[in-house]
């Protein structure tokens, strides 16, 4: 079994195994910072070990963060809000990627494409439809503070959506990377789909210049960039090779929000 709590100067951090993703809680004296919520079925999940392993109801969480509004980072976000009363911290701009017609189609399409990730990792299905709307207490800002935690600062990383942000502690030095990177089986991937590779080019390298010496991903085990010192090189060099038919069919999925098209007429004016 794969160690699940790791302690630091100023915290322990907690590991959770979702159903698609990690999903990890920091815990401080003062409370829980929920770093994503996982799917929404991963609820049951998060209370499980907050009563077996930490002696504590979620009411215990002061805090969660939405990184971007894939369901298996979301999704769980609002049923925690209504029965532990937790406040939701994303980026400003985040309920408008599912708005309208393009984006509750994308919602749907998202949620089943959720499903055959976890089928793919021998999951038994469960359910991860969820309301695709946060409205977040706090609407984040790249270089923000986390409210009640002001040890860890958003950056602002588009390019997986319009919307992404990563957590940055310099004092522990760690850094919370959501989907920017995957890291299976300790070969490092991009996150499916790359919807803006000029973003994802631009935040990798915003990443790499924090010198952060360990990241935390949604997807795979920690990253020691002691032991891995070329990595954002790597990832600047997938980004430069042509998508595979799988990662185009993705793509194809992944085009119906309407931030997609308002990106892109705004690109073409520029």
């Amino acid at each position: 079994m794969e160690k699940s709590y790791f302690k630091f100067t100023d915290f322990n951090l907690h590991v959770i195994r979702g159903y698609i993703c990690n999903i990890f809680l920091v815990e401080y004296p003062h409370g829980l910072l929920l770093l994503d919520s996982g799917s929404i079925n991963d609820v049951k999940r998060i209370e499980k070990y907050c009563h077996e392993h930490l002696g504590c109801s979620p009411h215990a969480i002061r805090l969660a963060i939405v990184s971007h509004m894939h369901p298996d980072h979301s999704g769980g976000a609002n049923t925690l809000r209504r029965k532990y009363g937790i406040p939701i911290a994303a980026y400003h701009t985040i309920d408008n990627w599912y708005s309208g017609i393009g984006g509750r189609l994308q919602h749907k399409l998202d949620c089943i494409m959720a499903q055959s990730v976890a089928r793919g990792q021998k999951r038994r299905l469960e359910r991860t439809f969820f309301d695709p709307r946060i409205n977040p207490e706090y609407p984040l800002q790249d270089g923000d503070y986390l409210p009640f935690f002001p040890d860890w600062q958003v950056l602002y990383v588009p390019g997986h959506t319009l919307h992404d942000i990563v957590l940055f502690n310099r004092r522990e030095d760690i850094m919370y990377i959501a989907d920017v990177i995957v890291n299976i089986k300790d070969k490092f991937l991009l996150p499916l789909p790359v919807l803006f590779r000029d973003k994802m080019s631009s935040s990798l390298e915003k990443i790499a210049q924090t010198q952060a010496s360990l990241l935390l991903p949604a997807h795979g085990k920690f990253i020691e960039m002691e032991k891995n010192p070329h990595l954002f090189s790597h990832m600047q060099k997938l980004l430069l090779k042509p998508p595979s038919s799988f990662e185009k069919r993705v793509h194809l999925l992944s085009i119906y929000s309407p931030e997609i098209w308002k990106e892109k007429k705004a690109s073409s004016k520029s």
